[in-house]
């Protein structure tokens, strides 16, 4: 009897400043760029993660899944929060960053995000995906997904980057409910089996539906810090959620494990009039 394990993780944003990324990277022209101090803890919580996903998934066939936006493009030129413009420095920063993940799982799906962070089509996403040799791809020549079915020992996963979620406290909450309802009323109209779980990513807030629907809806938490983008629409006292999902399937079963963590929040109180 098989069993598997579906690992998601999401948002990195790669070669962002606020991004998951390396300590040091080596650019092109000879300099480095040194990571920050909350680029540091995202790195250390990244391996934390992967030692638990590994341990808890022993036995299990190990399948990972990048659900959009794992590198950071700015295509609209937003911000200055990029570490390089070089996209063969991107890649090689990317899979760098990637290989705690990619040493220990058997296959691997890459879910296409956001042009705006990846580039038109998701080039940026398509190219990682095209450079492992445990990629399953989408189709004939074309190795990422933009939306994913998948069936993990008779277990529906139904994985797409993007989802709608409210902005404010609470009622951001009730987007996985929303998720959970729509996507199984879809199903049903195309006379389909609904999937057991929908898992949405592209807004770094956590949200579960939990045993509220027949079919369960998660949004992900990211890898990713609080961007300039963030201050300018407001949310300056808002904070990413971190972390990643394992669902371990068996005979029609499955188990939910999340991973988080949240960074200190320090002194707040600090500047004195």
């Amino acid at each position: 009897m098989t069993k598997t394990a579906i690992i998601v993780t999401s948002d990195q944003h790669i070669n962002s400043t606020v991004g998951l990324s390396v300590p040091r990277i080596n650019l092109d022209d000879g300099g480095s760029y040194n990571s920050s101090p909350g680029q540091r803890w995202l790195w250390k919580s990244w391996l934390e993660f992967n030692d638990w996903a590994q341990k808890l998934t022993e036995g299990y066939k190990r399948v990972a899944i990048l659900n959009g936006d794992l590198g950071e493009l700015d295509t609209k030129r937003r911000s200055n929060q990029i570490i390089t413009a070089n996209k063969a420095t991107i890649q090689a920063i990317i899979r760098e960053t990637l290989d705690p993940l990619m040493l220990w799982t058997d296959s691997l799906y890459v879910i296409r995000g956001t042009m705006a962070h990846t580039g038109k089509s998701g080039w940026l996403e398509e190219a990682i995906a095209a450079d492992y040799d445990h990629t399953v791809p989408a189709s004939k020549g074309v190795y990422s997904h933009y939306h994913l079915r998948l069936v993990a020992d008779r277990v529906r996963l139904d994985i797409a980057h993007h989802a709608g979620m409210p902005s404010l406290p609470w009622t951001e909450k009730n987007a996985a409910n929303k998720i959970a309802y729509l996507t199984r009323s879809r199903y049903l109209e195309m006379d389909a089996p609904p999937p057991h779980f929908v898992i949405r990513s592209h807004n770094h807030r956590t949200a579960d539906s939990f045993d509220n629907f027949h079919t369960r809806a998660i949004c992900m938490p990211s890898w990713s810090l609080m961007t300039e983008f963030a201050y300018r629409i407001g949310a300056e006292n808002s904070r990413s959620n971190v972390g990643g999902l394992v669902i371990l399937c068996e005979d029609g079963q499955a188990e939910v494990h999340k991973f988080s963590r949240e960074p200190k929040a320090g002194r707040l109180w600090a500047i004195q009039a």
